[in-house]
């Protein structure tokens, strides 16, 4: 399944377009990448910023590093084949770690959808030239708007799974007590 289809019906005549938009950000991919990190990174704080941009030892920098790795793994599929199945498990890497923060859920996927910006930053030349129109730059927002509904479908599953996590983190002390308590008689 291609993502552009994901929640969004397809554009009569815009897929050639959107394509073509690709190409030019694909030239673009590096300072894309930088620039997608720096926004990603952008809400932790300075010194986290710097271990995150500085240390490249996986072991000393296990967050900066994954997301560093996924940033450029999703632009790359995003901007090719761009299919759900292989951009889930990449969108997870980052979101499962935001998701156990204590960012607001805008906070941690705002990332997703400043890619729309960081885009029209980048391809400001050729936009000004007419050689991306605006048609072609409005469908590659809608693409980011589909990486950002699954990117929610992905937060809120981790979200659940730390509610679920809690919950039963709760029964079994609640149980533990009541046992010491001898008002429950254990199994």
């Amino acid at each position: 399944m291609r993502l552009i289809l994901a929640g969004f019906p397809r554009l009569a005549g815009c897929h050639g377009l959107v394509m073509a938009i690709e190409q030019y950000l694909l030239k673009h991919q590096e300072e894309i990448s930088r620039k997608w990190f720096d926004l990603l990174t952008s809400n932790y704080s300075p010194e986290s910023v710097r271990l995150f941009k500085n240390e490249s030892d996986q072991f000393a920098n296990p967050v900066g590093q994954t997301f560093l790795a996924a940033v450029d793994q999703i632009l790359g599929e995003f901007l090719g084949e761009n299919r759900a199945e292989t951009l889930t498990p990449m969108l997870d890497r980052i979101i499962r770690v935001r998701a156990v923060q204590n960012f607001s859920p805008s906070t941690a996927l705002g990332f997703v959808f400043g890619l729309k910006t960081i885009a029209e930053e980048v391809l400001a030349e050729e936009l000004a030239e007419g050689e991306v129109g605006m048609v072609d730059l409005r469908g590659f927002e809608r693409k980011v708007e589909g990486l950002g509904l699954l990117a929610f479908d992905i937060y809120v599953r981790c979200r659940e799974t730390l509610f679920d996590i809690k919950v039963a983190e709760i029964k079994n002390n609640t149980r533990r007590l009541l046992e010491r308590a001898q008002l429950i008689i254990g199994e």
